[in-house]
């Protein structure tokens, strides 16, 4: 058995750094979030910055969904539903993270410089 030659060690070099850097840029961090868009039915999608601590009241057919925006962060604090699912979404801080209400047919979700994912199916 031989061992390596100099060429060889060269060459393992090479594509260890060419693998741990791709791995590098493509997982990165995506830069943070910016904002938090609310989206309704039959109305136009409203942007709040993720960058001051505000409380937001949406009205819809159901009742008033509560929004609660801390830097970096939004959650929904309180919606009409009986299930709880907006609430159970938490704190949505990476962009792409989204929480809904159906009662109040709405839908939070955080923007950022690029979302973490490219496609979303269900």
């Amino acid at each position: 058995m031989r061992s390596l030659r100099w060429g060889d060690a060269v060459v393992v070099a090479l594509a260890t750094a060419l693998v741990t850097t791709s791995f590098a840029l493509g997982y990165a961090p995506s830069g943070g979030s910016t904002h938090l868009v609310v989206t309704q039915a039959g109305m136009d999608s409203r942007h709040y910055p993720l960058n001051e601590n505000r409380a937001i009241q949406v009205e819809g057919p159901a009742g008033i969904t509560e929004i609660e925006i801390q830097p970096g962060r939004a959650r929904c604090l309180r919606s009409p539903g009986n299930q709880g699912i907006c609430e159970a979404a938490g704190w949505l801080e990476r962009p792409g993270d989204l929480a809904v209400s159906l009662p109040n047919r709405l839908m939070l979700q955080v923007r950022g410089a690029r979302s973490d994912f490219d496609s979303m199916h269900y």
